[in-house]
């Protein structure tokens, strides 16, 4: 009779334990070999590996994976139960398990023409009564009849948010607002707490014409507060009323707090108002993004929505090999967790999108930059890589020298368009096609250059080239047709998408981020401190904290 220690045990196959097998053996194969050069299974994976969605196309070819690669990990994804958590989110189900609460900011988006799913029904009605709300406000300054407190037209916005309340409504507005002529209004935002973004304003905006947005979920963010004080004291010393005749006149407030609105003094027919179940960096859907409508018009903004709508039915319907969102998500948590890629750069060509990289800061790093799973215990993987960028040109001028070079590797997304619209006269056209055709040579050049490395130098050029170009940096090629409201609406509610299956595979609640509560009550008390007030609770101290507050207070003396 056979020992049971001298009969072999069975090895348990997952999802996860074939990837991390499967990843091995590709460690023995560079992208050089994936893309193979004429090849014709290399063009076979290249065609296998693009995917178009109306108006954005995605090649995952420079990616160190095959086909296989992506059959395995559409395993582990429905292992994870995803289509079951994915109609759980867009029927309002609690997914946001921590502060027990939907995650409907899809809802935001749902046009009236259309049934919402079975559970999203009243947040569908109620976010269609808002942008109905919205639309009027919006019409009544384009039509020139919101009146400042001295009784002149507006002419000016100020959009003073921080995070969520700002960065999506910053990214469309540059985005979208590239030519003078199509915007209706002029918007700024204002964010940094510190008044620098709001002092040269005050230096050369009319105040009698100006109209503030306050826009804060929670309407307590000290960052705004602070903000919105300063600018409402400026309104009410160069306009000569009171502060509380300003916010009658000169003020909206955007909030999930319509009690606290009405505290501070923004009154009831000036308040635009969105659920606790939506998220703030989920949250340029709802009246949060007042300010893009009032800059662009009414019909541009449901073109975003539209757009990301759009998405969302995609998103919803479409098989997972299939599945854009689904697709980016895999291939980004392939690269963090089985070729253990620490970094992601957001790389786009075009200038007009040079705050994508900080939307998609805190789009993933504030969702799924955490370590304890939904379960309550310690992530033993990684989970959402830090990611960080620029404009692509400027940064071929600064930090791409370490990428190809360095000894770091790195993920990335080269985000491109492909045509834009003319905007002058046939010389100046042709000029800007040349410099467009420029932009998006370099777009595919560095892409190529990431991936293949020293294997990218021409045989004409070997020689007459410095090497050591170390290749094998997988990267995704993000490609819109042209860079209107519908294709940047799809493109956002993509990566919203992709947060939300990555949270499925890691386990994580991408809805809330308590890792940002602490900082700002340890501020509480310093500030307490600097300004001489009263300490509600004393911090713990510690000598380099303490030296740092005596140079300080010596120094602002």
């Amino acid at each position: 009779m056979n020992s049971p220690l001298s009969s072999a045990t069975p090895r348990v196959y997952t999802p996860v334990s074939e990837l991390h097998v499967h990843a091995e053996h590709l460690q023995a194969q560079s992208l050089s070999d994936l893309l193979g050069s004429g090849s014709t299974a290399a063009q076979q994976r290249a065609n296998a590996l693009a995917f178009t969605f109306g108006s954005l196309h995605i090649d995952f070819s420079k990616q160190r994976l095959t086909t296989k690669t992506l059959m395995l990990l559409k395993d582990w994804v429905e292992s994870c139960g995803l289509a079951a958590k994915r109609q759980a989110l867009f029927a309002g189900a609690k997914v946001n398990t921590s502060e027990r609460r939907a995650a409907l900011h899809v809802a935001a988006r749902w046009p009236s023409s259309e049934t919402p799913p079975e559970g999203m029904e009243s947040a569908a009605a109620f976010c269609q009564h808002q942008r109905k709300r919205m639309a009027e406000m919006v019409e009544r300054v384009h039509s020139g009849k919101w009146y400042g407190a001295t009784g002149q037209a507006i002419t000016d916005i100020v959009h003073i948010g921080v995070g969520g309340s700002d960065l999506g409504p910053k990214l469309v507005s540059e985005a979208l607002a590239d030519r003078p002529s199509s915007a209706k209004v002029n918007v700024h935002y204002v964010s940094t707490m510190d008044g620098a973004q709001l002092l040269p304003l005050m230096e050369c905006l009319n105040p009698a014409t100006t109209l503030l947005v306050l826009a804060s979920k929670s309407f307590t963010t000290a960052d705004t507060q602070f903000n919105v004080r300063t600018a409402l004291a400026w309104l009410s010393h160069a306009l000569e009323v009171d502060e509380a005749t300003v916010c009658r006149h000169q003020l909206i407030g955007v909030s999930s707090k319509p009690d606290k609105m009405a505290e501070f003094g923004v009154p009831e027919a000036q308040q635009l108002v969105f659920k606790e179940w939506i998220g703030g960096r989920f949250s340029l859907w709802s009246p949060i993004g007042i300010s893009v409508a009032m800059q662009l018009g009414v019909a541009c903004f449901d073109a975003l929505l539209a757009g990301a709508h759009a998405m969302d039915k995609h998103f919803l319907h479409t098989p997972i090999e299939e599945n854009l969102p689904a697709l980016v998500a895999l291939v980004g948590a392939w690269n963090s967790q089985f070729l253990n890629i620490p970094t992601h750069a957001v790389l786009p060509y075009d200038g007009r999108l040079k705050s994508l990289p900080a939307y998609l800061q805190q789009l993933e790093m504030e969702s799924n930059g955490k370590s304890v799973g939904l379960d309550g215990r310690s992530v033993t993987h990684a989970t959402c890589p830090i990611l960080w960028g620029d404009v692509g040109p400027n940064g071929q001028h600064a930090f791409y020298q370490l990428l190809h070079q360095g000894v770091h590797t790195v993920s990335a997304d080269f985000v491109a368009v492909a045509q834009r619209a003319g905007v002058g006269c046939e010389k100046v056209n042709r000029s800007l096609k040349a410099q467009e055709q420029l932009t998006l040579a370099h777009c595919l050049a560095q892409s190529q250059l990431f991936a293949l490395g020293d294997d990218a130098i021409p045989q004409a050029l070997r020689g007459l080239m410095a090497q050591g170009y170390r290749g094998n940096q997988p990267n995704s090629v993000v490609l819109l047709k042209t860079l209107d409201a519908w294709s940047i609406g799809a493109l956002l509610a993509l990566y919203e998408h992709k947060v939300f299956v990555q949270s499925v595979l890691w386990n994580l609640n991408p809805f809330d981020q308590p890792g940002v509560e602490l900082g700002k009550r340890l501020a509480t008390s310093l500030y307490q401190t600097l300004a001489d007030e009263p300490v509600e609770y004393q911090n713990v101290e510690d000598p380099s904290t303490a030296q740092l507050l005596h140079k300080v207070n010596e120094w602002r003396k």
